[in-house]
């Protein structure tokens, strides 16, 4: 496999320049369509937390894998800040933006992500659907959502916090990955110190005698609008490409349980859970446990329900890998995503935990 380069697009009309790491095969076959792939990562991550699934994928399929781009999202890595609030929807457009520029204006392409990027990856899947050859998902299935009737709460929530453009400094390199590894987004025992260093390779800059996160504060204030969980839901019964889902059994959706979050039983369970809980949150004051344990279910649910709106969608749920699984078990995550990407469409096979509706 051979590392590219660099890469950097300016979105049309923002000024906004995305910049991100270019992966080929070492022997490359045709340029096609179906080769083009975008990479999207995770909240707080950037481009190299796939530094070691991309090159598996382009050593494993030269076709299918012949020209893989790992973006900086705004705010995040070596791309331009917004300076503003975020919001999911913007990723999805610029992730277009950049797309058009790589291989030019309407062109077909496939997309993948983790986390935050899985989410935008379904919004663009959904939103521009004869443009999507393949999407998948690592440790997300969509946008994180909310109920309609929560909006005017979480606007006035979130203009409350305005960044102050602080950021915290680290003596080096070694002290901030250190940082990231034992205070992680999402709690992930399988995230090291190992993992946080190869974000922390593009992620950091000098601040006066230490380094300091590139990231832009703005991403750390809560979103001022979320999508409603029906929106979400649509954006996923309109993809029409072949959909994955991977998860890790220690990650974010399964949490070390054993059940499938996506079965249609779990989708039913949830929903029934969910709805009991809130009906008696009407009637008495619930305790914290009890209220967490009812956005937990509604979640799941949300969750659940998108991927089963997906035509033609697959599940894989890893043994274990944490919610940084495409870093941690690169080689397992390659070995489903190459499988599920040499599948026919038509083609509705299953081994071990990945099932196929």
């Amino acid at each position: 496999m051979a590392h590219v380069g660099s890469v950097e697009c300016t979105v049309p009309g923002l000024g906004l320049a995305l910049r991100g790491e270019r992966y080929a095969p070492a022997a490359p076959s045709a340029k096609t369509d179906e080769g083009r792939w975008l990479l999207l990562h995770g909240w707080l991550d950037n481009a190299d937390s796939f530094s070691q699934l991309a090159p598996r994928l382009c050593a494993a399929d030269a076709a299918i894998f012949g020209d893989v781009v790992a973006l900086d999202m705004a705010g995040h890595g070596l791309s331009d800040h917004r300076k503003a609030p975020y919001h999911v929807v913007d990723f999805a457009a610029e992730a277009v933006a950049v797309a058009d520029e790589l291989w030019g204006k309407g062109c077909r392409f496939s997309v993948l992500g983790h986390s935050l990027g899985g989410g935008v990856a379904l919004l663009v899947a959904g939103g521009w659907p004869d443009r999507i050859i393949r999407v998948a998902a690592v440790e997300s299935a969509g946008a994180l959502a909310a109920r309609a009737e929560d909006a005017p709460t979480s606007l006035n929530k979130a203009c409350r916090r305005v960044p102050s453009g602080k950021s915290a400094v680290f003596a080096d390199a070694a002290a901030a990955a250190e940082r990231r590894a034992t205070k992680n987004v999402i709690p992930d025992k399988s995230f090291t110190v190992v993992e946080a260093a190869i974000l922390a390779k593009r992620g950091l800059r000098r601040e006066g005698d230490g380094v300091t996160w590139r990231t832009d504060p703005w991403l750390l204030a809560p979103s001022r609008l979320r999508l409603e969980r029906e929106q979400a839901l649509a954006f996923a019964a309109a993809t029409t490409a072949p959909a994955l889902v991977v998860v890790a059994r220690d990650g974010a959706f399964c949490r070390g349980r054993r059940f499938d979050p996506f079965a249609r039983a779990t989708v039913f369970l949830t929903r029934l859970a969910s709805a009991a809980l809130r009906f008696a949150g009407r009637v008495l004051p619930l305790p914290r446990a009890l209220r967490t344990a009812r956005d937990d279910f509604g979640t799941l649910n949300d969750m659940g329900r998108r991927v089963r709106a997906l035509a033609k969608g697959t599940t894989a749920i890893l043994p274990t890998g944490g919610h940084h699984c495409h870093m941690t078990e690169p080689d397992a995550v390659a070995a489903q995503i190459v499988a599920w990407a040499r599948r026919p469409d038509d083609d509705a096979s299953a081994s071990g935990e990945t099932s196929t509706r």
